[in-house]
């Protein structure tokens, strides 16, 4: 009978001690752990182990590191379930030099495809940021707050230079605020839309329609522009109030090889003579980015003044 208190005693201080080490040791463990499932060639790393309170668990430093880069350094981070998870962190610094050396992988065959597939996978969840650090354009930095369900994604991302609100469900995204204050000692570019994206989020929205109002430097009243489109073309028309004929109108279509301008016209009244005319161009490989796409089209310039009209 000795024995088996003996081992009953055992027993009951190794399961008071096994989770006591493990929480102290989060530091160690957790990131070879979580290695498991993180892409090849990234891994965790954490200044700090993290501890637990009567509150939740309590994470002072952590990186997401590409080979030596920190992608992304989290600070002071905590986790609680009121009533749904919440995580709240004080600082979010990411490193867009980082992506670059993200090793390509391919996707498992196990990985959800559908846009539905990856809602369905998100619990209940807030995440505010008190700060959120881009760089190197850390004057875009502002704060940031999520909440998640499976049936409803909501952002909202407030900073001195841009200002965005957003909803998700399903496909239909409904952004109602986009500020942008890209020119000093101007009003900020302002948007909202409505879209509906892919199955797959791997392209551009199916449909959408948004509208974007801002002010050109030789236009003195506001502009407003409108772009609408469904399955791959659409138009664009930028009209500046109080003007019936419209800036730019250009309607387009695109592919995943060309973006195609065709019978756009423009006009621009702002030089003390009205300058008009037509356009109409393609842009190949427009994927690939500036410096490998291809540009070729035609414009057309028509001029108006006392001695007369000129075509070029």
């Amino acid at each position: 009978m000795k024995g088996k208190y003996k081992a009953a005693l055992a027993l009951l201080l190794l399961l008071i001690l096994v989770p006591l080490t493990l929480l102290m040791t989060l530091g160690l463990w957790v990131p070879t752990l979580a290695g498991i499932w993180l892409p090849v060639g990234t891994r965790i790393a954490l200044e700090q182990s993290p501890r637990l309170t009567r509150h939740g668990l309590v994470i002072p430093d952590l990186r997401y590191l590409v080979n030596d880069c920190s992608l992304a350094h989290i600070t002071q981070a905590e986790l609680t379930h009121p009533s749904r998870w919440l995580l709240n962190i004080k600082s979010l610094k990411l490193d867009a030099a980082c992506l670059a050396k993200l090793p390509a992988t391919e996707a498992s065959p196990a990985a959800p495809r559908t846009l539905a597939q990856w809602q369905s996978m998100l619990p209940n969840t807030w995440i505010n940021i008190d700060n959120v650090i881009l760089a190197p354009w850390p004057e875009w930095q502002g704060k940031l707050a999520i909440s998640m369900t499976p049936v409803i994604q909501q952002i909202r991302y407030q900073g001195e230079k841009v200002k965005f609100q957003g909803q998700l469900r399903g496909q239909a995204l409904t952004v109602s605020q986009l500020e942008i204050a890209a020119l000093a000692n101007q009003p900020p570019v302002s948007l909202a839309g409505e879209f509906v994206l892919p199955l797959v989020p791997d392209g551009l929205p199916v449909s959408g329609h948004a509208a974007a109002t801002l002010r050109l430097p030789q236009e003195p009243s506001l502009v407003d522009a409108e772009l609408e489109w469904r399955d791959n073309a659409g138009q664009l028309i930028v009209m500046a109030r109080g003007n019936p004929d419209p800036i730019l109108d250009l309607p387009w279509a695109v592919t995943r090889q060309r973006l195609t301008i065709s019978d756009g016209r423009w006009n621009w009244p702002y030089q003390g003579f009205p300058l008009s005319g037509r356009l109409a161009f393609n842009i190949d490989n427009w994927q690939a980015g500036p410096d490998n796409a291809q540009v070729s089209g035609r414009l057309n310039i028509l001029t108006q003044g006392d001695a007369g009209k000129a075509n070029a």
